[in-house]
């Protein structure tokens, strides 16, 4: 089911879900790989299921960095909706790049990390003679949920506390807080893990089922 999008006003202050949606193990697949456009190809892939899961639950992606996907929805349901429809897709990526003789590119198959965090966001536009007008987002929601998905390895969805009392604890099957540290003079870090283990498959391709770290 396609939610209806939330509106991101071109300029001016508002409250959301931000979340970030990250590639594993991106920078050693570039180091170790010529650049080619399997290798964009690739990625592309990847982040295409992350952009429509974001786009189904009622979000608006923003930003794409690299690797990375920045996406900014509207409530907790939402959330959740869009992490797991990326776990599927992951899944299903898996499944068929395992089937299609993957390791002559791309020697690890792909694995996720997502970040969510809420408060308040601050947009406006900008613009390149390339890409044109583009929306903008920037605010401490975003800077957090990049902060916790360094933590942990594999396939993971880290929450963050805002997020978490705002709607996302009804979803937590653990409360159990974790941190990761910050940066210079930072204070650590502190997010729970929305568990998503009924859909992440995890094993070996020898298995016949898929984790990636």
């Amino acid at each position: 089911m396609i939610k209806e999008k939330m509106k991101i006003p071109k300029n001016g202050n508002f409250t959301a879900f931000s979340m970030i949606a990250d590639i594993n193990g991106f920078t050693s697949l570039v180091a170790e790989n010529e650049l080619s456009g399997g290798i964009a190809n690739f990625v592309r892939d990847v982040l295409s299921g992350s952009i429509q899961a974001v786009e189904q639950a009622g979000g608006s992606v923003i930003g794409i960095n690299g690797d990375s996907v920045f996406g900014i929805l509207p409530d907790a349901d939402s959330i959740v909706q869009a992490c797991v429809a990326i776990a599927k897709d992951v899944d299903s990526q898996c499944s068929y790049l395992d089937k299609t003789g993957y390791k002559e590119l791309i020697p690890k198959l792909p694995s996720m990390k997502i970040g969510v965090e809420y408060g308040l966001l601050a947009a406006s536009t900008i613009t390149t003679e390339a890409l044109g007008t583009l929306p903008f987002c920037i605010g401490p929601a975003t800077n957090y949920a990049a902060r916790i998905i360094s933590a942990g390895e594999g396939n993971r969805c880290h929450i963050g506390p805002k997020a978490f009392d705002h709607g996302l604890n009804q979803y937590l099957s653990t409360s159990s807080i974790l941190e990761v540290p910050g940066k210079r003079s930072e204070p650590p870090y502190q997010y729970r893990q929305l568990s998503l283990s009924d859909v992440w498959i995890e094993g070996t391709p020898e298995d016949g089922i898929y984790y990636w770290d």
